[in-house]
Order: C-alpha cells, then sequence, then structure tokens
C-alpha cells in the first residue's frame, strides 16, 4: 500500500527475520538497494543484518560503503571499528574508532567500542577512562560494564572488578560475554 516509505522495508526486514525467513529479509534490502544504492536506513538495516548472521565480511563493505556516503555517520564508524578488531585488523579499527568518537564523544556506545579496542590493544589504563565514561552514560548496560569490569582488573583494580562484576551477575540480564564474566569472577575470587 506504500512501498515508497523508506521506513517500511527495514521493519519487514526485521520482522522476516524474527518469523525465520531471514533470506526473505536479505532479498528486500537488496532489492531496495538495487532500485537506490543511497538508501541509509536500508544499508544500516543490511548491514546489521550481516552482523547478527555473522557474516562479517558482508557486513564491512555494508558499513564501508555507508562511511564512504556519510563520513561524519558515527554509528557506521563505530560498527565498523568493532567489526574490523574482531578481524584482527587492529590499527583500522581504532582508526575508525577514534573517527567515531572524535564525530560523537558522548555516546556511551562509541565509548565503549574504543576503550574495549584500546584494551584488547594493550592500553588498559586509557581504556578505563573511556570504558567509565561510557558506563555513566549508559549504567545499565550489561556489556559495557563487562567491559570495564576487565578493564579494572587488568590495570590492578581488582576489588573494583570483582564488585563490578557480582553486581553485573547478580542483576540476572544476560549479555553476550556472560560467560567470560563468570570466568573471570571466579578467577578474582581465588586471587
Amino acid at each position: 500500500m506504500r512501498p515508497a516509505d523508506p521506513g517500511l522495508r527495514p521493519a519487514l526486514s526485521r520482522l522476516y527475520v524474527r518469523m525465520g525467513m531471514p533470506a526473505q529479509a536479505e532479498a528486500l534490502l537488496k532489492a531496495r538497494l538495487k532500485a537506490d544504492p543511497k538508501d541509509v536506513a536500508a544499508r544500516s538495516e543490511l548491514a546489521f543484518y550481516y552482523v547478527e548472521q555473522k557474516k562479517d565480511t558482508a557486513a564491512i563493505a555494508e558499513y564501508s560503503h555507508l562511511v564512504d556516503d556519510h563520513a561524519a555517520d558515527s554509528t557506521a564508524l563505530n560498527n565498523l571499528a568493532w567489526l574490523y578488531q574482531r578481524q584482527g585488523e587492529r590499527a583500522k579499527a581504532r582508526e575508525l574508532a577514534e573517527r567515531a568518537f572524535t564525530i560523537s564523544p558522548h555516546d556511551a556506545s562509541v565509548s565503549d567500542t574504543l576503550g574495549w579496542i584500546l584494551l584488547q590493544q594493550g592500553e588498559a589504563d586509557r581504556a578505563v577512562a573511556y570504558l567509565q565514561a561510557a558506563n555513566l552514560s549508559a549504567p545499565r548496560d550489561s556489556d559495557i560494564q563487562y567491559h570495564l569490569a576487565v578493564a579494572l582488573q587488568r590495570v590492578g583494580r581488582a576489588g573494583d572488578a570483582r564488585a563490578m562484576l557480582e553486581s553485573l551477575l547478580g542483576s540476572g540480564s544476560p549479555f553476550a560475554d556472560e560467560s567470560e564474566a563468570e570466568k573471570l569472577l571466579q578467577k578474582l575470587k581465588r586471587g
């Protein structure tokens, strides 16, 4: 009824995914991008779809298109940085995360990504500052809390890390690195 409505295709693609029809979601978004390669909503949704499907190479391609077309899109820069870090392309990940932070220094997810990348690259002291800022901006984000706990442990603040992990794991909120958080807490309890 409203084929020109740009918000409907991303919503419909998410519905297809929830219904167990991922191929239809992907086809819908690709068709939209074939008709209009500059459709930011469709490209963003396709990139996110690829992340969810663990198709990092395809997600990197889509986020790269977004960054090429919209250099100031901190979300695309941030997500691309995260993907490059996951792929082991550390220098590229860091450069993109720093660009995203320059654009959106108060965005919790951007601060979290930059902090986590710095931590993974051996700069725990710098990472703590970014992760603390992210935690202040999004105090209920379990992933950020876990990242901060890891950073605190790495800079020698084991008591703070332990308290944060106990609180996080006691909350009952599931998160991606829950099993890693449990392992770290057990390590901290053993001393």
